[in-house]
């Protein structure tokens, strides 16, 4: 009796489940067709902190390397890596 019941319950939980994913999938469609950017804005320079290019001059002349870069900017190491990918990028 027990495992019948468990049975059922992950029957609907399965069923439940493939609805909230078609749900979700039609969703992001409907986003995606009115022209809705969906996910992370891209990284640009002109988003970048000022907070970063105060110090990024110093990185520059090779005074500070990344890690102290990351820490007087107050942004992680990943983060500057990818301000200064798109930095790179726009040259």
């Amino acid at each position: 009796m027990t495992v019948a019941f468990l049975q059922l319950i992950a029957v609907f939980s399965e069923l439940e489940l493939s609805m909230i994913r078609a749900r979700v999938r039609s969703g992001v469609a409907n986003a995606r067709a009115k022209g809705k950017q969906l996910g992370r804005p891209p990284i640009t320079v002109e988003r970048i902190p000022d907070s970063f290019f105060r110090y990024y001059v110093k990185y520059q002349c090779k005074e500070i390397n990344v890690t102290e870069l990351a820490r007087l900017a107050q942004v992680s190491r990943p983060t500057v890596y990818r301000y200064l990918s798109a930095i790179r990028a726009r040259k």
